[in-house]
């Protein structure tokens, strides 16, 4: 049995209707007003990740795994995990979260000047609503091996149990869990991911190869269980220009150093949002990074992407503002991923210009060689064509780049 303390991550767990307890009520003395009350999460309630028996795992959440998050955190109801219907807010004293002896309850004001407060309201009870369900971080977590009996005889399985956890909110959810087979993975991978053991990943990717692919784990010999030497070597080979990802973004107004004050000084969220980072620097100093283009929260949560802080990085990479002084390859490393979010918010990306080019010119335009490199990390340019591409990895690494995991390999 072993234990770890990490955050990575971010993930989700859902509760179907008929376990969260889910009903609009009015509350007694309150004059009649209806509010959202049930479960997004049960104590003690195994779940299956995955097939356990294959290359998932069971999981359950451990009592008292949202103690310190509900102390210290400011959780939101949402629905279907959309930032956009904030049904209510802790810190707004219109959400109440507090453990009991079953799991984590949820009791929400539900105010009638929301539009889709009704429509929320509606779909419960004629049954749209399907559940409950939470995003969170896993702070610790402790992994164990059990002998199950099966149709086949005795198996053993995998156990992950939760005990602690950074609580980001909570939601109404539509859709009941794993509908299809893609989220599966990256549930599991996700877990894979903050678990940090070869091993347990390689027992999984002979079920699942696709988990190699999602995992950046292709070719090579691996140490059985990666030490801090070796999770420290492979931090310092992830700096410099940092992975492509999609997330959610934004037009709204930009300041990034208001941004960067309310930002944490961990690595997580520091990577998450920034562009770039010093290789040779502190990776949970903010010092070390630029190109900060997130929206972070008073909270040090790390939001959408800013299509205007995006759009003045790659200003800034052709040589607005004093330009850049990070090497070439970063360069490039760093427009792709500015360009990414970009194109996930419908805008097409500043041509990207060469060293020293006149205004105008692009390297795009001017140089193949750019184009080559700009692939050599393995992750997509904003805008190109690969018709020799496995099609496998390239859904592979959509969805990494989809739930925030390491980038796949080309």
């Amino acid at each position: 049995m072993r234990t770890l303390t990490r955050t990575t991550t971010e993930e989700r767990r859902r509760l179907p209707l008929s376990t969260a307890d889910v009903v609009i009520r009015a509350a007694e003395g309150d004059g009649g007003i209806e509010r959202f009350r049930g479960y997004a999460a049960k104590f003690n309630s195994r779940t299956a990740i995955g097939n356990p028996l294959r290359w998932g795992f069971y999981e359950e959440i451990a009592p008292g795994a949202f103690t310190k998050t509900l102390q210290e955190g400011d959780a939101r109801f949402l629905v279907d995990h959309d930032s956009y219907y904030v049904v209510s807010r802790v810190s707004a004293g219109t959400l109440s979260l507090a453990e009991d002896a079953a799991g984590l309850p949820v009791d929400s004001e539900l105010d009638p000047a929301l539009s889709y407060v009704g429509d929320l309201k509606a779909n419960v009870r004629n049954g749209n609503i399907t559940g409950m369900s939470f995003g969170f971080y896993v702070l610790k977590d402790q992994w164990s091996t059990e002998t199950i009996d099966t149709s086949e005889g005795p198996a053993e399985v995998e156990v992950r149990r939760i005990l602690e956890v950074r609580l980001i909110e909570v939601s109404a959810v539509t859709f009941p869990a794993y509908e299809d087979t893609e989220a599966e993975l990256a549930s599991v991978a996700s877990a894979l991911v903050q678990r940090g053991d070869q091993a347990a990943i390689e027992r999984r990717a002979r079920w699942r190869p696709e988990l190699r692919d999602l995992l950046q784990l292709v070719g090579g010999e691996r140490p059985t269980e990666a030490g801090p030497a070796a999770r420290q070597a492979a931090a310092a080979e992830a700096r410099g220009g940092l992975a492509v990802h999609s997330t959610d973004t934004s037009d709204a107004s930009w300041d990034g150093p208001a941004n960067s004050k309310d930002l944490p000084g961990e690595e997580s969220a520091l990577r998450m949002a920034h562009a770039w980072v010093d290789p040779d620097g502190d990776a949970n100093a903010k010092a070390s990074y630029r190109f900060i283009h997130h929206f972070v929260d008073m909270d040090g949560n790390v939001g959408a992407a800013s299509t205007v802080a995006c759009t003045t990085g790659i200003g800034v990479l052709n040589g607005s503002r004093g330009g850049t002084t990070i090497p070439e390859d970063d360069r490039q490393a760093v427009y792709k991923h500015l360009a990414r979010h970009l194109k996930d918010a419908g805008i097409k990306a500043p041509e990207l210009k060469a060293v020293g080019s006149e205004p105008g010119e692009s390297t795009r335009e001017t140089s193949t060689t750019t184009e080559t490199a700009a692939a050599a990390d393995g992750t997509e340019p904003a805008e190109t064509t690969r018709t020799d591409c496995d099609a496998r990895v390239l859904r592979m690494r959509a969805l990494a780049a989809r739930y925030g995991l390491p980038k796949a390999c080309a």
